[in-house]
């Protein structure tokens, strides 16, 4: 029993180790401009040890993309109880996706590989990045309906304007700071943020 959790543990271990090397030859050089050896050699094993936890290339890379979405959700702490509103919990997330993203360049460049890599990422991260904006949209949007239901924000704001606008903002602000890191991305998005808590709740009571 013991050595079944011990082999457990090392083969997790193992796999967070391909993974960690993935991500970051993924992002410096594209998925193209990364192979399996490569990542083997990062990782400090054999090609042949790479495939027996990911099938495939493409198999790798959307490990790694889940990976990134999972690190990026736990550091801002995105389950956590608040008070308050939760419109203004979804801004402070915005908030912090926006310093999460400043604070780790090499996660952030490997999910906007997938959205903007359009030469390099192969069709699966495609999918993936539509989904996951889709997925982010719709549940920002959901969160501005409840708000303004339950009388939290004003009850004129159009739901799905509001979220696209937020996640067209973070999506193409990191995108520009990706390309030139003296841009204050962070203050960009929080001048956003602040501006849409003083809106909203301009005529709600607050």
């Amino acid at each position: 029993m013991a050595r079944t959790r011990d082999a457990e543990q090392s083969g997790a271990a193992r796999r967070g180790q391909i993974l960690a090397a993935a991500m970051t030859l993924f992002a410096e050089n594209g998925y193209r401009g990364t192979s399996l050896a490569a990542v083997a050699t990062a990782a400090g094993i054999t090609r042949s040890g790479v495939l027996h936890h990911f099938a495939s290339k493409e198999a790798l890379l959307s490990a790694v993309l889940a990976e990134r979405d999972q690190q990026a959700f736990d550091a801002v702490e995105v389950d956590r109880e608040y008070e308050g509103p939760a419109v203004h919990r979804a801004l402070d997330i915005v908030d912090d996706l926006a310093e999460r993203n400043r604070a780790d360049p090499e996660l952030t460049r490997m999910s906007h590989l997938a959205l903007f890599g359009s030469a390099d990422a192969p069709d699966m991260a495609h999918e993936w990045s539509n989904e996951r904006i889709r997925t982010y949209r719709d549940n920002l949007a959901g969160v501005f309906e409840q708000s303004a239901a339950a009388g939290e924000i004003r009850a004129d704001v159009d739901a799905e304007a509001a979220a696209l606008l937020l996640v067209g903002a973070l999506t193409g602000l990191t995108e520009l700071w990706l390309r030139d890191d003296s841009l204050d991305m962070v203050a960009s998005v929080r001048m956003l943020t602040d501006l849409l808590r003083r809106d909203l709740t301009q005529q709600a009571g607050e």
